[in-house]
């Protein structure tokens, strides 16, 4: 994904006036928005929501004289840009996550990715790695009614449960990066 260039301190400076004239308000805006943009990115199964929100926020900061004369609403503005930096972030996962037909790769690296889930699953308390197995069992519909009966077992809502997977998942993937990574 292009990331956008971070934007100068008088760009940030006119989006926090955009948001608030009062400064201590715009701060406490900036951060409401923000914390609005990750929910929206991890409802979405995006693992690293929050750059994606930092880089929605860095677009917007970047073009903002442009966009206070688009839009009259600033959090309208931020999901606006929402929806192109998903598709450039689903775009740039889809790229990563075509990989080589697993006959074709070498058994040793298979292996020690095998190696490496295993003990990242082992770190998991038991509770945890059941959740993180069930939520992603079966396949479309299957998975779907298994999902709802899975909140209504744990007593969470839906979304609850999404960010429980979601948080979960990402701590995997990061122990996994750092297993494969010290070969």
């Amino acid at each position: 994904m292009k990331r956008e260039r971070s934007p100068t301190p008088e760009e940030f400076e006119k989006l926090l006036a955009w948001l608030n004239s009062d400064p201590e308000e715009a701060g406490r805006m900036f951060n409401l928005v923000h914390s609005r943009l990750v929910k929206v990115f991890a409802s979405r199964g995006c693992v690293d929501a929050e750059s994606l929100a930092d880089e929605v926020t860095n677009r917007v900061a970047v073009r903002i004289d442009k966009v206070v004369t688009s839009y009259s609403d600033p959090l309208r503005c931020c999901v606006g840009f929402v929806e192109f930096v998903h598709q450039e972030y689903q775009r740039e996962e889809q790229k990563r996550l075509t990989v080589i037909e697993p006959e074709h790769r070498p058994t040793e690296e298979l292996e020690k990715e095998d190696q490496c889930l295993t003990q990242c699953l082992g770190k998991l308390p038991e509770a945890e790695r059941n959740l993180l197995e069930l939520y992603f069992q079966g396949e479309k519909r299957v998975r779907i009614n298994r999902r709802k009966q899975l909140a209504v077992e744990l007593m969470l809502t839906a979304n609850a449960l999404r960010l429980r997977a979601f948080k979960l998942r990402k701590e995997m993937h990061q122990c996994l990066v750092t297993c494969l990574s010290q070969t």
